[in-house]
């Protein structure tokens, strides 16, 4: 299964915008170590990613719900979509 690297995202949306880690620390008021952090996690709090998709215009959030997620233990596959959850038995 393919994980959803959220840092990575965030810092492809900074690329695009030529914004760098110090503008982005200054536009959330954290520190640039803050940010380094959060652009290598896999995760990231909620609120923390709503906060982000203000200052750099983006809807992370939707991003997220709109990626599809498979899960596929030994005896079902599990699928994750933006409005529904299909398990189905292998």
């Amino acid at each position: 299964m393919n994980k959803l690297h959220i840092g990575s995202l965030i810092k492809a949306e900074m690329k695009r915008q030529d914004m760098s880690v110090s503008e982005l620390a200054k536009l959330l008021n954290v520190h640039r170590q803050t940010v380094y952090d959060m652009l290598k996690h896999t995760n990231i709090d909620v609120e923390r990613l709503k906060d982000v998709s203000e200052v750099l215009h983006k809807d992370f959030l939707q991003v997220i719900s709109q990626t599809q997620t498979t899960v596929s233990p030994d005896w079902c596959e599990v699928i994750v979509t933006e409005n529904k959850i299909v398990i189905t038995k292998k």
